[in-house]
C-alpha cells in the first residue's frame, strides 16, 4: 500500500511544527533559576545573625546547605514561607536535619570602659582571692 506523498510532506510539517513547538515551551518552563538569584532571595528574609548561620553551614556543609536554601527558596516561591528567619530557627533546622552547625561564640564583659573576655574575667576573679 503506498502512501502519497503530499500527505508525506504535510505530516512531516505537522511533525516538526509541533516538535518546534514542544521544545520552545520546555525551554521556557526548565529554565533553572541562577543559584546567584536563589542565594539573593534566601539571604534577603534572614535576620539577626542568621546570615552568620547560612554561612557557617555553607562552609561545614556546602551541598546539604545548597538544598537547605533551595527548598527555602520553594517554600518563599509557593507562598508557604512567608516570614522572616532568625538565627536560632536556622540553626533547629539545620540540627533537626541532622547537621551539627557549629558557630563561633564568644562572651564579653564590659567593665570600666574595657570589654574582657569569660576566660580574662574569670582569670581576674582567681588572681584577687
Amino acid at each position: 500500500m503506498t502512501e502519497d506523498p503530499e500527505l508525506q510532506r504535510i505530516m512531516r510539517e505537522k511533525f516538526q511544527r509541533y516538535a518546534e513547538r514542544t521544545r520552545k515551551e520546555e525551554r521556557g518552563t526548565a529554565k533553572p533559576t541562577p543559584k546567584e538569584d536563589i542565594n539573593k532571595a534566601v539571604y534577603s528574609i534572614l535576620y539577626n545573625r542568621a546570615s552568620e548561620v547560612m554561612e557557617a553551614a555553607e562552609l561545614q556543609y556546602p551541598e546539604q546547605t545548597e538544598a537547605v536554601k533551595l527548598g527555602l527558596y520553594k517554600m518563599m516561591k509557593s507562598g508557604r514561607l512567608a516570614e522572616r528567619i532568625d538565627g536560632g530557627t536556622l540553626l533547629t533546622l539545620f540540627r533537626a536535619l541532622g547537621l551539627p552547625v557549629h558557630i563561633d561564640t564568644s562572651v564579653t564583659f564590659v567593665e570600666h570602659g574595657k570589654a574582657k573576655s569569660l576566660a580574662d574575667k574569670l582569670s581576674d576573679s582567681w588572681s584577687e582571692e
